[in-house]
């Protein structure tokens, strides 16, 4: 199983530690398929939250990051708390991150004990 497109998360069972990958989505995938069920167009969505088109078509296609500003239009939007939104885009930045630097970041010893 490949790893290098996904975050790991660790969980202990009973002292042995098991990684849980989970795939880093851009959140403009999410936002995609919720306008998709809604019957929503983009330039709508756009419209009822008073962005352009063009923007709200960045996030779609993965070209720009959910900010803050989107991330509470985007909650109000759909009735979420605006940290979802950033959730999703914090997590999806960790995992290119992850893949970006993966050699050095193994490379890196701990300093600090818990």
């Amino acid at each position: 199983m490949r790893t290098t497109s996904r975050l790991s998360t660790t969980t202990r069972k009973r002292h042995s530690t098991v990684k849980i990958g989970i795939e880093a989505i851009h959140p403009g995938q999410f936002l995609a398929e919720a306008l998709a069920e809604l019957g929503l167009s983009q330039a709508q969505f756009a419209r009822s939250i008073g962005v352009s088109p063009m923007r709200v078509s960045h996030v779609v296609t993965g070209s720009r990051p959910v900010t803050a500003e989107l991330a509470l239009l985007f909650g109000k939007a759909f009735g979420q708390a605006p940290q979802y939104w950033l959730n999703l885009q914090a997590f999806h930045d960790l995992g290119v991150a992850k893949r970006a630097i993966g050699s050095r970041l193994a490379a890196v010893r701990r300093v600090a004990s818990r």
